[in-house]
């Protein structure tokens, strides 16, 4: 009787635990197990610059902001990220709002370090004189100081940590991981397309043109497709447990790079540097290296028209790197007004019908690879307690007295959740 009561009772037990842990990805027991690959500090010169910035802007915070933009490594936190105008109840961290002009420099000095010149002068522009236009047409809705920065980890104790920026058409992921240094997921968009003169995103395009047009008929009867110009991997979701994409039904999709000759593979290098160089030079090196090894393999799609001026979508599949830019419906600062596709995707219509054009971008930058996120992504490790004994070389057991069990749990272990 004594042992029936004590298993009943281990299993009321379990199964309270297993709730627990399945309600919510961010208690201590899943925080712990999503931060046991922390890596040393590193010693390399930029690697300790990135840090210095990151502690100057930590150091410049209050108490209470410092505590409101920390997570742990590995928080749902990070994937939560979109390209819609934020709402101040939607967005983790603290706004650029609520930083003084002080903070705020500080903060671009960490965003100088990690990017290139190109890549900081285009959220500079989109952070700023983009969002500055669009507050004038709708000062409630578009805000300069509606960009969010969440920090994970902490650089003054640790050698993995990371950072995100988060707001309207702006959503990058910074991860430093000894001396790794990612930018993935990334989200760069504009509208208005060119502001003050300069072309927010004017090499993504033109290069992108450069490419479809060096093909030769055949080549683009394989690149160019059908269908709506639509972003097939968008933003985070914040209940996600599976958050790296299968990419699978992508393979044998469009021009294959080994089927270019050596004028046009140059065409799609540079149209990939144009994102992977966003990173500041020595690490988009290292990133480019990897793209290039698999640069055989990579697949090419087009959609749209082919001069200059057309509404387009492309997309860009490499083992390492996986690009999509496309031209979205007329929404806020474009022609046409409040044309343009809502969030379901549905094209909108202003007074004078249906409208697209060239003048509202989306582009999302993201590693096939797996390496979303970096080693934290929460697709990692294990999502309840069963998981880790099943997962773990320090258990390797599942005989425990749970009320489920895991069928493929190893194959299961990146797919993505329906």
């Amino acid at each position: 009787m004594l042992r029936k009561i004590l298993i009943i009772f281990t299993v009321m037990l379990t199964s309270s635990i297993i709730a627990l842990t399945l309600k919510t990805f961010d208690t201590p027991t899943v925080e712990a197990e999503n931060t046991e690959g922390i890596a040393e500090i590193s010693t390399k010169p930029s690697i300790a610059a990135l840090a210095t910035a990151m502690k100057s802007f930590r150091a410049s915070l209050s108490s209470d902001l410092l505590a409101a933009a920390s997570f742990p490594l590995g928080h749902k936190e990070s994937y939560r990220w979109s390209n819609f105008p934020p709402n101040d109840d939607d967005r983790g961290g603290i706004r650029f709002g609520e930083l003084s002009t002080e903070q705020l420099t500080l903060f671009h000095e960490v965003l100088r370090a990690f990017l290139s010149d190109d890549g900081y002068t285009k959220v500079s522009l989109i952070t700023k004189d983009v969002e500055t236009y669009l507050n004038k047409i709708r000062p409630n809705f578009w805000d300069p100081n509606h960009y969010h920065i969440a920090l994970f980890g902490n650089p003054e104790t640790e050698g993995s940590w990371g950072f995100q920026l988060d707001g309207h058409h702006l959503a990058l992921n910074f991860l430093v991981h000894g001396d790794e240094v990612s930018i993935v997921p990334a989200f760069i968009g504009s509208e208005p397309a060119t502001i003050n003169g300069t072309e927010v995103l004017k090499d993504e395009r033109g290069n992108a043109f450069a490419l479809i047009n060096s093909l030769d008929e055949n080549q683009r009867e394989k690149a160019i497709q059908t269908g709506r110009r639509e972003l097939q991997v968008g933003p985070g979701r914040s209940e996600d447990p599976f958050l790296n994409y299968d990419y699978s039904d992508f393979v044998g999709v469009g021009l294959k790079a080994s089927e270019m000759n050596k004028a046009q593979k140059e065409n799609l290098r540079n149209l990939i540097k144009t994102y992977v160089y966003n990173l500041e030079t020595e690490f988009a090196d290292i990133w480019m290296a990897d793209v290039d090894a698999g640069l055989d393999n990579t697949y090419f799609v087009w959609i749209g028209g082919t001069t200059t001026d057309d509404p387009i979508y492309y997309r860009v599949f490499n083992p390492a790197v996986w690009i999509e830019f496309n031209n979205e419906g007329d929404v806020g600062g474009g022609r046409g007004g409040r044309g343009g596709r809502d969030r379901g995707g549905r094209r909108g219509r202003n007074e004078d019908g249906p409208r697209e054009d060239s003048n509202h971008i989306h582009s999302i930058t993201r590693s096939p690879n797996g390496k979303d996120y970096g080693i934290f992504a929460l697709n990692r490790g294990p999502k309840t307690l069963l998981e880790h004994y099943v997962l773990e070389d320090h258990h390797k057991t599942s005989d425990k007295l749970f009320d489920y069990s895991i069928v493929n749990q190893q194959h299961t272990e990146n797919m993505e959740a329906p």
